[in-house]
């Protein structure tokens, strides 16, 4: 049975819940930084002492009459008894009317300071199979307190779902299924929301194919495509599969060498040889130590006082190529980051506490960025008020900041030399509302003991372990969503109640597998993935699966990112482009991203290279565009290419006797894949057959135009 926590009216359990529910206390109303309409609260009721101070003793007898709990300004503007720009919220009649005037006839006391608060809620039911859409079920919220008692809040709280096309959820907490597929509804109570798994059953037969299992990925992919009635499409091609994973793996295409001995092998296992031989290679470290480079906002500009040099920054990109070539466990590498101390020239790590935005050192802006970056969490909302849609508070918020608010910075012998340290006496963040000093505590979980230590080491400590679900969750959700094109949570530095996973189980035990079986080794997660039947799928999609991109029961098409796009197009026309200041020759090692200073930066800021201005994974962008389009058509990068590559029509024209050969050797080496018997007539019935070598070489030239033009060369499938 549930209990009412508090025998009389409570403002801060019964009164503060109205303006939840009222949405008076929202960030288009009453919420807002400035109030609205000379009344202000805190946003989602965050500082219950301010609203109780603003509501009755900020203007005394103005918004609470209580000699005439009738006459008070709040009663008549939420029941429409006088004009409000929020209109009329709750009828007199209502019990939420009756309510908040018996708590002002009572003589509007505030909560004692041993009065119970809410310590966890609860959404019941925990998951929601409707047979067919149309059915509904009634859900229940339990607030439990922090004097053992729970109760019943359902018509206090407020709803949302992920999902209005597949389910919702109405003020009365019943909740409806509309069509067949899967989504979340969510309640919000206090400072916390909770959710529940609801899943719609399409109308019809269904029979589940005959689909072999690779590895333990499949099984849990699978149980969830079976519960929504989705059928995986088929296995990808050898060509499909070799294109794909040696573009995940190494950020370039498969050479015609590479082809060939791919394409002739016998035997089950040669796909698990080729991933093997792929994850050896140094291009695996480089491309992820690319993907590091954006997380960690690796590079350099002019600002004296940033700390970004170019020393540095190279130094920290070797650095972190170094390690992740040699394969060390992400988890070492994190502590090193968190950790880092010393000169930024000399000890590379320490970079992470120079690299900031404007090169400002704020304990803040650090806190933010480390849990976003290892935890996978935006805690920013938390800095003002408790977050909307998360579990996070200003509490926790302030708590975590403290962590970083030791940390010092000195200049070195050298003009942007810097020298990190901490001061382990150095005082605790302080709480933005009433300025108390914040004690170091871990998101999520206890109070730290950091007397006389290092508070990031101790934050290293408890962050790094196998068991931190936060920290592998999140590393493991990163890895997915190089390999898929999204995360198993989406966008992959978002995780937060309100978004939660497409597949909870799946995530949950590749994050188990990495930390404590692996030993945060990337690398045999990554083979784990790239050799399981999901990832293997082809990108065809069936009846059941089309539009499906979630849930993962086909290939995803995901256009290549661009110093990975610049560097296969450079591979497949054999034409090294020139970049200044460095000497690389991909763009995927440059460790600024390719972007500054180059005669082809253009090509980047197009297709969407991240400025690293923020640690935000938003800011790599994927999506096609008319300028992308038109660059390759008729922009400098591909016509450069064009006219200042004497080498490979040249050299194909040498080596091949027939226009049929070069076609298919283009195709290999551009779309690694033969042409089909119709693409071959259609090419070759445009070959103009001279005998004058220009017009036969601008042939070749042209067919290689438009096969780097082709959607299928943009898209990794």
């Amino acid at each position: 049975n549930v209990a009412t926590a508090q025998s009389q009216i409570s403002f801060k359990n019964d009164v503060m819940p109205l303006f939840l529910r009222g949405g008076c206390n929202s960030g288009s109303c009453h919420g807002a930084a400035r109030g609205k309409d000379g009344f202000k609260l805190s946003l989602f009721g965050y500082d219950p002492d301010g609203d109780y101070y603003r509501l009755l003793e900020e203007y005394v007898g103005r918004r609470v009459n209580l000699a005439a709990p009738e006459k008070s300004l709040i009663l008549e503007k939420v029941s429409g008894a006088v004009p409000h720009t929020g209109g009329k919220i709750f009828p007199s009649n209502s019990k939420y009317y009756e309510t908040l005037r018996s708590w002002i006839a009572a003589g509007s006391p505030l909560d004692s300071n041993d009065a119970p608060e809410p310590v966890r809620l609860e959404l019941e039911p925990e998951k929601v199979v409707f047979s067919r859409p149309g059915e509904t079920r009634q859900a229940q919220v339990i607030a439990h307190y922090s004097d053992g008692t729970k109760r019943d809040v359902s018509d206090l709280s407020l709803y949302m779902t992920n999902n209005e096309a597949v389910a919702t959820i109405d003020k009365q907490a019943t909740i409806v299924g509309h069509k067949g597929g899967g989504t979340h509804v969510f309640a919000r109570f206090n400072k916390f929301t909770v959710g529940t798994e609801v899943v719609v059953l399409p109308e019809g037969n269904f029979d589940w194919p005959d689909t072999p299992e690779h590895n333990f990925v499949d099984p849990l992919v699978f149980a969830k495509l079976k519960e929504l009635r989705i059928v995986p499409s088929d296995i990808s091609t050898d060509e499909q599969f070799l294109r794909r994973v040696t573009i995940d793996l190494t950020g370039k295409l498969p050479t015609p060498d590479e082809y060939a001995r791919f394409m002739n092998a016998n035997g089950d296992t040669k796909r698990e040889q080729l991933v093997d031989q792929l994850l050896q290679r140094e291009e695996f470290g480089e491309l992820w130590a690319a993907q590091w480079g954006e997380w960690l906002r690796i590079k350099t500009d002019t600002n004296p006082e940033s700390g970004t040099a170019m020393k540095a920054g190279w130094n920290y990109c070797h650095w972190l190529r170094e390690e992740l070539i040699k394969n060390t466990p992400w988890n070492l590498i994190a502590r090193q980051l968190l950790m880092g101390n010393g000169s930024n020239f000399r000890n590379a790590p320490s970079n992470y506490y120079t690299m900031l935005p404007q090169g400002k050192l704020d304990p803040q802006k650090i806190g933010e960025d480390t849990a976003q970056i290892f935890l996978g969490l935006r805690t920013q909302c938390a800095q003002c008020h408790n977050h909307p849609f998360d579990r996070w508070t200003i509490d926790d918020y302030y708590s975590f900041t403290s962590f970083f608010t030791g940390v010092r910075r000195k200049h070195g012998s050298e003009a942007r030399e810097y020298y990190t340290f901490v001061d382990v006496d150095a005082e605790p963040a302080k709480h933005l509302v009433d300025g108390r000093p914040m004690a170091h505590r871990f998101l999520g979980g206890d109070i730290a003991d950091v007397k006389d230590k290092d508070p990031r080491k101790v934050l290293a400590d408890w962050m790094t372990t196998s068991d931190n679900q936060l920290f592998r969750r999140n590393l493991a959700n990163r890895i997915w969503g190089h390999f898929f094109g999204r995360g198993i949570v989406h966008p992959i530095d978002d995780v937060r109640i309100s978004n939660p996973a497409s597949n909870e189980l799946l995530l949950e035990e590749l994050g188990r597998r990495l930390g404590e079986d692996y030993g945060y080794d990337a690398k045999k997660l990554v083979r784990d993935i790239c050799l399981s039947r999901t990832y293997q799928t082809s990108p065809d999609t069936n009846e059941s699966n089309v539009g499906d991109e979630s849930r993962f029961s086909h290939a995803y098409l995901r256009r290549l990112r661009s110093d990975v796009l610049f560097d296969c197009l450079s591979q497949a026309l054999e034409y090294n482009h020139p970049f200044r200041r460095s000497t690389a020759e991909r763009a995927v090692v440059m460790f600024e991203g390719g972007r500054y200073d180059n005669f082809n930066s253009y090509f980047f800021s197009t297709f969407g290279q991240a400025k690293r201005e923020s640690v935000c994974t938003c800011e790599t962008q994927t999506d096609a565009s008319l300028s992308q389009a038109l660059h390759l058509i008729n922009g400098g990068t591909v016509d450069s290419t064009f006219q200042r590559n004497p080498i490979l029509i040249p050299r194909l024209m040498k080596e091949h006797d027939d226009s049929q050969s070069i076609v298919k050797s283009l195709y290999i080496r551009i779309l690694t894949r033969l042409p089909t018997a119709n693409e071959l007539l259609a090419m070759l019935a445009l070959d103009p057959k001279s005998a004058d070598e220009r017009t036969q070489q601008n042939f070749y030239s042209s067919v290689a135009w438009a096969l780097v033009n082709s959607n299928e060369f943009l898209f990794n499938h």
